[in-house]
């Protein structure tokens, strides 16, 4: 069994989406490009510039380019500058909206920094738990059942960050991770989701999603990573019970049936519900 003090405290974790570095990284192509486009613009107007440091030459592609960028980056040492009508015109109409545009991918690429620094973190979170966990609980589904189901376990003596949480909404994974779980946000039939919990090499998986079509996929999914691990599904009606366990589950339990069963036999007798009852806790 995995020491619980082995694993770090963890909030909600989700797999990445697209990549904040490739989301950069275009923004430092465009960039670039609308550097050099700016540049080849001056440059066949470069007349209309003055290097004020050799008035005796006109500026060559170095000195446009160097023109542009100085330009472009608001620093402007004064040194290269329009001398006619037609380059001040240019400067005032493309490089001040280009410069404006510029201003706002650099914040934009800073705020891709940050996203990129906390993604590695995510994952190298994501790497640790995967390292970590072994012979762990996955619960897939945290509405009512699933928080009962941990309740249970808890109460049995499963560590809590022993038991790995997957759920879509994020109200619930949020609660699941206030909770001491290792919480994931998504499709609990998804592989890559899955493989981050590492089923393959969990002791239980436990399946009590709200619709039977999801129950049946995530248990084709969990048995095809995960042919080892005990699979326990439920069920929400009676006629799919046979299709769940179709989909590879060991053990099918229909909530509503078993409930519906257990009332009507506290009809005849009083002492079956309450003898369950002790039985369970």
């Amino acid at each position: 069994m995995l020491d619980s003090r082995d694993l770090p405290r963890l909030g909600p974790l989700r797999l990445p989406d697209d990549s904040p570095l490739r989301a950069m990284l275009r923004r430092i192509g465009l960039a670039v490009a609308l550097i050099v486009a700016v540049a080849v613009v001056l440059w066949f107007d470069r007349d209309g510039l003055r290097d004020n440091a050799h008035l005796d030459r006109p500026p060559g592609f170095v000195d446009v380019f160097y023109f542009t960028v100085v330009s472009l980056t608001t620093v402007g040492y004064g040194d290269i500058a329009p001398v006619t009508d037609q380059a001040r015109l240019i400067n005032a109409v493309l490089l001040t909206p280009i410069r404006v545009f510029l201003w706002a991918l650099f914040l934009g690429t800073a705020y891709e920094l940050t996203l990129l620094r906390l993604r590695f973190q995510e994952e190298r979170q994501m790497r640790d738990l995967h390292d970590r966990l072994e012979d762990h609980v996955v619960v897939c589904g945290y509405g009512v059942k699933g928080r009962a189901i941990v309740d249970e376990l808890v109460a049995h003596g499963q560590p809590r960050d022993a038991i790995v949480a997957i759920d879509p909404d994020e109200a619930s994974v949020a609660r699941a991770a206030k909770e001491g779980l290792v919480a994931l946000r998504g499709d609990a039939s998804s592989e890559a989701l899955l493989r981050a919990a590492a089923v393959e090499k969990a002791g239980h998986v436990l399946v009590a999603p709200n619709r039977d079509d999801a129950c049946v996929l995530i248990c084709l999914t969990v048995r095809s990573l995960a042919p080892g691990a005990r699979l326990i599904a439920s069920a929400r009606e009676e006629e799919n019970v046979k299709l769940i366990y179709g989909a590879g589950a060991d053990l099918v339990i229909a909530p509503s049936v078993s409930g519906g069963r257990l009332m009507g036999a506290a009809v005849r007798q009083e002492a079956v519900p309450h003898f369950l009852e002790d039985l369970l806790t």
